[in-house]
């Protein structure tokens, strides 16, 4: 029986995969959609035991998507190196997924290609790289580009956490916190700056070694730093500068600039919350927004968006 909002229209029923930062901000802003509905909460079994903030008391939680009896699709919101572990698991079982692993251009195409083949082989829609970069930048990235056709287009970060990197450092034996930002030496090369509040006893030494051996921090100078607490340093804001500077010519010479300064993790949420409702009537197999008609992601509320934008 499908679940519907207070105009008499279906809701869409996700469940969100993982409850860190944008496990959370995808679950919040699942009960405050009006055509949305969270049918579960997926943790891990040694996470079941952890308290949730009061206003997920009525939801369920589970361990498994499997456990879940009606629900339309699931939210990733799991660490970069599970993404396609835990995409597999979900669509051999028929649940059509949204992920956001923030890569790029080979990466981007090599791991949507693995996604998709899992999920055109059990007949199950994917959309992949659905949060802020990839997902919400890559659109403007490719307006830009249809705006000013010739030219470059510059993206410069500002200093914010990025979230993959602090969830693996999180799992790091002896971790009770971390956090992880990238930063710009003066000669151009990018660091990594992780800083971990550790369990009593726990050697620095130890975890430090322990981070920089991972794949994702392979390549990269990294520089771990013990802190008292990483609630202190969390820093809400993640800033962009998007240029896109149009060759001189015929055409004029455009200049077309968007800066931005945001939670990370709630921008990720909307994009993906807003993949949710595109999913119905996809065709089986792994898309990105690219591929995805803009009304599509607006829902029930795309003739409002039409009026609004148009």
């Amino acid at each position: 029986m499908n679940v519907k909002n207070h105009n008499g229209k279906d809701v869409i029923r996700v469940v969100v995969v993982g409850f860190g930062k944008v496990g959370k901000a995808c679950a919040e802003g699942v009960l405050a959609s009006q055509d949305l509905a969270l049918a579960a909460i997926v943790r891990r079994l040694d996470s079941m035991g952890r308290p949730l903030p009061d206003a997920f008391s009525k939801i369920p939680v589970v361990s498994h998507t499997a456990q879940v009896q009606q629900m339309d699709g699931a939210l990733l919101c799991v660490p970069m190196t599970q993404v396609l572990e835990t995409a597999h698991d979900c669509l051999q079982h028929g649940v059509p997924v949204i992920e956001a692993s923030q890569l790029h251009g080979e990466a981007f195409q090599a791991h949507r290609e693995a996604i998709h083949r899992v999920a055109a082989r059990f007949n199950v829609p994917a959309i992949v790289g659905a949060g802020w970069d990839p997902g919400a930048l890559s659109l403007l990235r490719s307006l830009f580009g249809l705006l000013a056709p010739e030219g470059e287009t510059e993206t410069r970060h500002r200093v914010a956490a990025s979230l993959h990197h602090t969830a693996m450092a999180r799992q790091v034996m002896g971790v009770k916190d971390a956090l992880c930002t990238e930063q710009t030496a003066a000669d151009g090369r990018r660091q990594r700056y992780v800083y971990v509040e550790l369990e009593q006893a726990s050697e620095v030494e130890r975890v430090a070694a322990a981070i920089r051996a991972d794949p994702l921090f392979l390549g990269e100078e990294t520089l771990v730093f013990p802190v008292e607490s990483v609630a202190a340093l969390e820093q809400e804001g993640h800033g962009i500068v998007l240029e896109r500077r149009g060759a001189p010519g015929r055409l004029g010479h455009q200049r077309l600039l968007f800066e931005a300064r945001f939670d990370d993790a709630i921008m990720t949420a909307h994009i993906m919350l807003a993949a949710a409702r595109a999913l119905r009537g996809l065709s089986p197999g792994a898309h990105s927004l690219l591929d995805l008609p803009l009304t599509t992601l607006w829902g029930e509320q795309a003739h409002v968006a039409e009026r609004a934008w148009l």
